[in-house]
C-alpha cells in the first residue's frame, strides 16, 4: 500500500505545472520515503519511477526548494539502491552532472558526487567494470576540474576521495594489461595529464592541495607511481619547487610533510634516494644552518628532523627486509651525530620533543640500533635520556620513556634473535651507567599521573621482551613484589598494561622460571588466571550480638 502511494505521486510529479504543487507532492514523497525501512522496497520501487523526468527538472527548475527536495528523494535511493542499479537509472545525470557547462547547483554536483563515491568504494570484483564504463576520462577530467578549480571544500574534497578511491579499486585487478591500458587511456589520458601539469598555473594552495593527490595516488600501487614518475613525470615541479623554494619557510614546510609521507613505501623511498637530489640537498641546508642561531630555519628544523628520521627509519626497515641494496650509511652518519647534539645541547622543548620522537624511530630497527650503539655520542644520549626521565617536565618525561621503550623495542619476528637481545642488553647497561634504571621506571609507575604510569609501564612491556631482563627483574628488589600488587593500579588502562607485562613474562614459561624461579613464576601465573581485574575479596567475620 505504502508503495503505490508513493509510486501515485511520482505519477501526479508528470502533470503538475506549479513550483507549489511540486513542493508539496514532492514534501509528501519524502515523507512517504521516511517510511520505508529495507532496502528491498527501494529495489521494488525504483524500477517504476519515471527519472528522466526528475533529470529533466533538475536540470529546468530554478526553485530552490524543489532542487532540495528532489536532491533529498534521489540521495535515498542512491544510498539504497545496488551499484547497478544507481548505473541504470543514474547514468543520464552522472554522465554529465559534473560538467560546468550543464550549470547544475553545488547541491547536485554534491549528489552526484555521493553516487560516483558508492560506485568508486565498491570491492566487488564486477566493480572494476561498471567503473571502466563510468570512469572514462571525460568524466575523471570533470573531477579533476572540481577538484582544482573549487573553493568549495566539501566539492574538491569530495572529489579528491572519489578519485583516490576508485584507482585503488581499478588497482585491485589482476590483469595488468587491462589496468595499464586503463591508466594510461582513461586516467592519465593527455587531457587530464595536462590538468595535472598546470602546477605552475594554480596559487600555493591549490599547488600543494595537487602535489598532495599526486603523492598519494603514488603511494596505493608502484604501478601508479610508475605512471607519475616515470612515464608521465607528473611530480618533477614538485621536486624542483622542494629544492628551489628554500626562502618560502611556510611552502618549504608543506613540501616537507609531503616528502614525509613519499618516505612510507618502498618504491617512493627508491625513487627519492636514486633519482632526485632532494636528501643531499636538505640535509646540506639543515647541516649549514645548525650553527646560526638567528636563523630563520630554525623554524622548520624540526621539520627536517621528521623527515629524515622517517626516511631512516623507513630505510633501515628495507635493508632489514632486503627490499634496498644500497648498503650506504652516510646519511645515518652524518645525521644522527647532529640529532644527538641537539639533544645534548638545546634545552627548546620543541627540538627536544622532535628529537626524542625521532631517535625512538629509528632506534626500532636493528640496524638503527646498531649504528646508534657504534657512535660515541649515543652513551652521552644515553646519560641525558636518562636524566630527562628522572627530572624534566612532565611531556618530555613521557617522551624521553617513549623514546627508551622504542630503542627495548624487539619486532615478533625478531624476538628469538640474540642479536637484537644482545643490542637491547648493551643499552639497558649504558642506561644503568650512572642509575639504577628499574627503581627509577617503578617509582614513576607509582606516581599519580595516569599518563607518566602508562609510558613506565610501556617501557616495562618492552623490556620483558628480552630473556636477559627477566634475570634483572628477579634481580630487582621488591620489583616482583610491585607487579603483583594490584592495589599499585587503580586505572583501567593502567590494570590492563600492568597485565600485558605479567603475560609478557610468562610466555616463554621455561625462560620465565629459569629466571624467576618456580615460586614466583606460580605467582605470576596466578596473577594471569585471575584476570587484569580481579578484586581481592575482604574477610569479613561478624559476632553475634554485635548490634546490640
Amino acid at each position: 500500500m505504502q508503495n503505490s502511494n508513493l509510486l501515485r505521486l511520482f505519477e501526479d510529479l508528470l502533470i503538475t505545472t506549479t513550483n507549489a504543487q511540486r513542493i508539496e507532492l514532492l514534501e509528501r514523497m519524502h515523507i512517504e520515503l521516511l517510511g520505508i525501512s529495507s532496502s528491498i522496497q527501494f529495489e521494488q520501487v525504483h524500477q517504476h519511477i519515471p527519472w528522466s523526468h526528475l533529470f529533466e527538472l533538475i536540470h529546468s527548475n530554478t526553485n530552490d526548494e524543489v532542487e532540495r527536495l528532489l536532491c533529498l528523494i534521489m540521495e535515498y535511493f542512491i544510498n539504497n539502491l545496488s551499484i547497478e542499479q544507481i548505473m541504470t537509472n543514474f547514468y543520464p545525470l552522472l554522465n554529465t552532472g559534473l560538467d560546468n557547462e550543464t550549470g547544475l547547483s553545488q547541491r547536485v554536483k554534491i549528489l552526484c558526487l555521493k553516487a560516483f563515491e558508492k560506485l568508486a568504494r565498491c570491492s566487488k570484483t564486477e566493480c572494476f567494470f561498471v567503473i571502466q564504463n563510468l570512469f572514462q576520462y571525460s568524466h575523471i577530467n570533470a573531477l579533476l576540474h572540481l577538484f582544482l578549480d573549487s573553493d568549495q571544500q566539501t566539492l574538491w574534497l569530495k572529489s579528491k576521495e572519489i578519485l583516490e578511491h576508485m584507482i585503488k579499486t581499478v588497482s585491485q585487478i589482476e590483469d595488468k594489461n587491462i589496468f595499464q591500458t586503463y591508466l594510461r587511456d582513461h586516467y592519465f589520458h593527455e587531457s587530464n595529464r595536462k590538468i595535472l601539469l598546470s602546477s605552475n598555473q594554480l596559487n600555493e594552495i591549490v599547488k600543494l592541495r595537487l602535489y598532495e593527490y599526486l603523492v598519494d595516488l603514488c603511494l596505493i600501487d608502484s604501478r601508479i607511481y610508475q605512471h607519475i614518475t616515470e612515464e608521465q613525470h607528473l611530480l618533477d615541479q614538485f621536486f624542483y619547487d622542494c629544492t628551489h623554494n628554500d626562502s618560502d619557510i611556510l611552502y618549504l614546510m608543506n613540501c616537507l610533510e609531503l616528502l614525509t609521507t613519499l618516505t612510507q613505501k618502498s618504491h617512493t623511498l627508491n625513487y627519492l634516494q636514486n633519482k632526485t637530489n632532494i636528501i643531499d640537498h636538505y640535509l646540506h641546508l639543515l647541516l649549514s644552518s645548525s650553527n646560526d642561531e638567528n636563523s630563520f630555519y630554525d623554524i622548520i628544523k624540526p621539520g627536517f628532523i621528521k623527515f629524515f628520521g622517517c626516511y631512516i627509519r623507513n630505510y633501515l626497515l628495507l635493508l632489514e627486509t632486503n627490499l634496498s641494496n644500497n648498503q650506504q650509511n652516510q646519511l645515518l652518519e652524518r645525521f644522527l651525530p647532529f640529532l644527538f647534539d641537539i639533544l645534548l645541547q638545546t634545552e627548546s622543548n620543541t627540538y627536544v620533543g622532535i628529537g626524542l620522537d625521532t631517535i625512538g624511530f629509528i632506534g626500532k630497527t636493528i640496524y638503527g640500533k646498531e649504528y646508534m650503539l657504534s657512535m660515541t655520542k649515543f652513551g652521552d644520549f644515553i646519560g641525558k635520556l636518562i636524566q630527562m626521565i628522572r627530572s624534566a617536565q612532565s611531556d618530555i618525561r613521557i617522551r624521553a620513556l617513549n623514546c627508551l621503550s622504542d630503542l627495548f623495542y624487539i619486532s615478533t619476528n625478531d624476538r628469538t634473535s640474540t642479536i637484537a637481545s644482545s643490542l637491547t642488553e648493551q643499552i639497558y647497561r649504558l642506561c644503568n651507567r650512572v642509575f639504577s634504571l628499574l627503581p627509577i621506571i617503578v617509582q614513576i609507575a607509582k606516581q599519580p599521573f595516569v599518563d607518566l604510569r602508562l609510558a613506565a609501564y610501556r617501557c616495562l612491556l618492552e623490556l620483558t621482551r628480552s630473556p636477559w631482563s627477566l634475570h634483572a627483574m628477579n634481580n630487582e628488589p621488591g620489583f616482583l613484589e610491585f607487579l603483583l600488587n594490584r592495589s599499585t593500579e587503580k586505572d583501567k588502562d593502567g590494570k590492563e598494561t600492568k597485565f600485558a607485562i605479567i603475560q609478557s613474562i610468562c610466555q616463554n614459561s621455561d625462560e620465565a622460571k629459569l629466571a624467576l624461579g618456580n615460586v614466583n613464576y606460580l605467582k605470576l601465573r596466578r596473577y594471569i588466571n585471575e584476570g587484569a581485574f580481579f578484586i581481592e575479596p575482604e574477610a569479613n567475620v561478624a559476632f553475634d550480638g554485635s548490634n546490640e
